[in-house]
């Protein structure tokens, strides 16, 4: 993985995806397929979806990044997607191949840019964000939101915690 950048501005972000590459992958080691899609409520979505949708939002970041990705999931991990029957999902080695690829591709993006890029104007409308730095941050908050999410759920089937 990269960890050298091209500006001071985007290490932090840069190192926050790659911490939160080996958390999300720790979170999924030793679950069943079936404690994969086990939700600790009903109103919650099950580990796998939430890593479904972490790489789903990481390959909308490279897209918005200018590198074309496509996951090949369609919008079955996409924010407020309802979750149907796990048959209709990818399974955890494709999942976990996908996610692989597209944090290796990000990585070496985010690395890439350089002060002029991320202190240029957001592509996006996020919360408290006017650069391309501050959205990338946001994005960074977003990744570890979810990481933070899929610990409480590997911790709530009875496994051992992620970190620490």
């Amino acid at each position: 993985m990269t960890t050298a950048t091209k500006s001071s501005l985007v290490a932090p972000i840069v190192w926050t995806f790659l911490f939160n590459d080996n958390l999300a992958l720790r979170a999924l080691e030793g679950l069943t397929q079936e404690e994969l899609w086990r939700a600790p409520t009903d109103r919650n979505n099950g580990l796998l979806w939430v890593t479904g949708h972490l790489v789903q939002t990481r390959a909308i970041i490279l897209r918005l990044l200018g590198e074309p990705v496509e996951t090949g999931w369609g919008d079955l991990f996409e924010r407020g997607a309802k979750v149907s029957d796990a048959r209709n999902y990818p399974e955890r080695d494709e999942v976990e191949r996908v996610m692989r690829d597209v944090a290796s591709r990000l990585q070496t993006k985010l690395a890439s840019l350089g002060n002029e890029y991320l202190a240029g104007p957001a592509t996006m409308q996020l919360p408290n964000s006017t650069t391309m730095a501050d959205q990338l941050a946001f994005f960074a908050l977003h990744d570890s939101y979810h990481v933070g999410q899929m610990a409480y759920i590997r911790k709530s089937l009875g496994y051992a915690g992620i970190a620490g």
